[in-house]
This record gives structure tokens, C-alpha cells and sequence, in this order.
């Protein structure tokens, strides 16, 4: 009896060390989450595109991490993830969602690790939900009177109160009047996902024209988005974009890609053109300061300076004094949901 309990004992002691060895080697194996715990400045793509930005994960657990985007996400200068891990054949996999400043968050992607930190691999992708109040369809508002116009915007300071009256209203009749001889719509489309497309239709023609075109929206969704921050409309284009159309030789031969990057300002990976936002009565007014109307008269000129009409020539060089005299001068289109 007493050699059967001595027995019975070894084999409990036996198998509570192999159990305990067991637990050992599957802890080492979970002990690979801390492995990931780091900043990573390479090897990064997001959405299928190249990035100047970085990650930083804090893994807590094997199953939960921090993801910290820096510079990678259109608005937001860094943006925090509590994300969920999952251990794959060849590293994680993440996913989690965060509210940001300009949109809502949604992020996904794999962790590879490799021989060195260089080597390392981190693919995310990124869908935004913008919360801006300016998502949605917004349509060129048309003033009917003696003749039909459009609502433009236009606001000058050169220092001569009576001047600048003047001024404001020969160009809100002018521009208002030029563009409803042309178009009979115009439409601007901000998508909540950060989409943006704008269409308009010609006087007398069936069909609206849209753009980018239909066709060409899928492809180069990745490329071009837009936000909204402090009353300012944020266009975005990629930089991989102008990458690819420095190589299309495609530009006017008097603009080259180093112009129109001086009309651009950078934010992140992204090449912006800000515009000024106001809503005032129901109608959303979007329009251009001085500062970016001045650098994109410099690029217009040689474009516009060889039309052989005496009006438009006169009305140029009206331009070219107001730009040079004015203080301040704001120029937009005044538009209805």
C-alpha cells in the first residue's frame, strides 16, 4: 500500500512537471508580442502606397497593442489605435479604430519582422469617415435677375474704401456673368470616405461633364482626398501621384512640375491647396486668399498672356495691378446644399 502511494505521488510530481514545462515553453512562445513593441521608419506602405511617415506599436498583451500613425493619415499630424492582435505564420495581425480631429478611423493591417529593423515590414490600411459638415453634394447658386448669374465672391482691400466698392462690384457682375454663360451646373461632391469629384454642364449640352471621370475615380481614389480644419478645405493629391505625372510629360510647356508644387503646400505625404471656407444663411462660400491667388496669377500669365484681344488684354492688366497693389483680396463661388 504504501509503495502504490509512493508511486501515485511520483507520477503527480511527474506530471505536474511536465505541465509546468509545458506552460513554460508555450509563455516563451507569447513572448514574441513584445518582439513588435517599437517605432518603424521603413519597409511601410499604406493603402498600397509609399510613405514618408511612421508607426509605433506598444504591445500590451499578445492580443492588444497601441498604434501610433504619424503622418500618415490626410489631416492628422499622429493618430492613436488601440488595436487587437492576432499572431500570424509570419509576424500580427492588427486591427482597431480611433475618433481623430478631421474623421474616424478605421485601420487594419500586418506586422512582419525581419533580421533587422530595416527589414521590417508593417502594411496598413486606412479608412476614414470624415466628420466635416461640408460632406455631401453642393451646388453653384445661381441668382436670377436681369439677367442670370452666378453667386461669386469677391472681397479686396487696397486701402481706397470707394475704389474697393467699385472693384467688388465689376467683378462679382463680371465673373458672375461669365461663368452663366457657359455652364448651366456646377456641382462639387465631398465624399465622407474622402472622396472629392466636381462635375458642371455646358449651356446647351445633354450630359454633365465629370471630373475625374467616372472611369478613372476607382483607380486613383488612393491618390487624391480632401479634409476640413478650421474653416479650410483641404484638397489633397498623394505625392506618389505627382511622381507618376512628372514622368507623363503631359504639363503646357510653360509649367513645369516645380510650379505647380509652388502653389501646393505639404502636409504629411500629401501635397495640399488650401481653401478658405464660410457658411453664412444656408449657403457655403469657398474661396482663395491673396497668398495663393498671387502664385496662381504667376502661373496663369504666360497661359493667358498671348490671347490677341484687346478687352481681355486690358482686363489682365487690370488683374496684374489689383494682385500687386491690394492688401488683401479674396476671390470664390458662393454654393447651396
Amino acid at each position: 500500500m504504501k509503495k502504490s502511494l509512493i508511486y501515485l505521488f511520483s507520477l503527480l510530481c511527474m506530471l505536474t512537471l511536465v505541465t509546468s514545462c509545458s506552460d513554460d515553453e508555450k509563455g516563451g512562445t507569447d513572448d514574441a508580442w513584445k518582439e513588435i513593441s517599437k517605432e518603424y521608419t521603413s519597409g511601410i506602405t499604406a493603402n498600397g502606397l509609399s510613405t514618408s511617415g511612421t508607426v509605433n506599436v506598444n504591445a500590451a498583451s499578445a492580443d492588444k497593442a497601441t498604434i501610433i500613425l504619424n503622418n500618415m493619415v490626410a489631416g492628422e499630424s499622429s493618430v492613436s489605435v488601440d488595436a487587437t492582435l492576432k499572431k500570424t505564420d509570419t509576424g500580427y495581425a492588427f486591427e482597431g479604430e480611433s475618433t481623430a480631429t478631421t474623421c474616424n478611423v478605421k485601420v487594419s493591417g500586418t506586422i512582419e519582422l525581419g533580421a533587422n529593423d530595416k527589414e521590417d515590414k508593417v502594411n496598413i490600411s486606412i479608412n476614414r469617415t470624415l466628420t466635416s459638415a461640408l460632406a455631401g453634394t453642393m451646388d453653384l447658386n445661381f441668382i436670377s435677375g436681369e439677367s442670370l448669374m452666378a453667386q461669386t465672391y469677391f472681397e479686396i482691400n487696397t486701402g481706397n474704401t470707394e475704389q474697393d466698392a467699385i472693384l467688388k462690384g465689376m467683378a462679382t457682375s463680371f465673373l458672375g456673368q461669365l461663368i452663366a454663360q457657359q455652364v448651366e451646373s456646377v456641382s462639387v461632391k465631398l465624399g465622407e470616405e474622402g472622396t472629392f469629384s466636381f462635375s458642371f454642364k455646358k449651356v446647351g449640352a445633354s450630359e454633365e461633364t465629370v471630373m475625374p471621370p467616372a472611369k478613372l475615380q476607382e483607380m486613383i481614389k488612393s491618390y487624391l482626398t480632401w479634409y476640413e480644419k478650421e474653416n479650410v478645405l483641404y484638397l489633397a493629391v498623394h505625392k506618389d501621384a505627382l511622381t507618376i505625372l512628372s514622368g507623363l510629360n503631359i504639363l503646357p510647356e510653360n509649367i513645369d512640375l516645380e510650379t505647380i508644387l509652388g502653389l501646393l503646400t505639404v502636409e504629411g505625404d500629401y501635397y495640399t491647396i488650401p481653401l478658405q471656407v464660410k457658411e453664412e444663411d444656408g449657403l457655403t462660400t469657398i474661396y482663395l486668399n491673396k497668398d495663393i491667388l498671387v502664385k496662381a496669377w504667376e502661373v496663369a500669365k504666360p497661359l493667358v498672356g498671348n490671347i490677341q484681344d484687346e478687352t481681355i488684354q486690358s482686363i489682365l492688366a487690370m488683374v496684374d495691378q489689383v494682385m500687386a497693389s491690394a492688401k488683401e483680396i479674396e476671390v470664390g463661388l458662393v454654393f447651396k446644399k
